[in-house]
């Protein structure tokens, strides 16, 4: 299974589920850094890459650590292109202020599951049969 684990760096959760031996993840584009042209062309610009690395590394589910605007277009691409996603339920959501919370909240309502942040729950997830998106359900 290719597994796309996009968002703030959580080594224990990266190593279980390198320890799958039937997951291999795929590593979101280097080329995400913020952009000198603000959030918007962010936005945009990760979209476009998500978009093409779902589509060209057939990516069967979308891991999401944190609510930066990266994870947001990683969800709507993924959401878009029906691939399930789980989302890491962050303990500091509910501090955050402006974009970040915004994202948060619609990370959590795009998102098909949230995961406790337990690399074996993690893994656990991606070992269900596949299942379809929310967003294919709802369809």
């Amino acid at each position: 299974m290719r597994v796309a684990l996009v968002g703030d760096e959580r080594p224990a959760v990266r190593a279980a589920l390198e320890a799958e031996g039937e997951v291999e993840l795929v590593e979101p584009p280097e080329a995400l850094a913020a952009s000198r042209d603000g959030q918007i062309a962010e936005l945009a610009a990760a979209l476009r890459a998500f978009e093409r690395l779902f589509g060209d590394e057939r990516v069967e589910r979308v891991v999401l650590v944190g609510s930066s605007n990266v994870n947001l277009a990683a969800v709507l691409v993924a959401t878009k292109m029906l691939i399930p996603v789980g989302a890491l339920q962050d303990a500091n959501r509910g501090m955050a202020e402006g974009p970040l919370a915004m994202n948060g909240r619609l990370i959590e309502h795009l998102a098909d599951v949230a995961l406790d942040e337990d690399a074996g729950v993690v893994a656990a997830w991606l070992r269900e049969p596949q299942q379809r998106s929310q967003s294919e359900a709802e369809h």
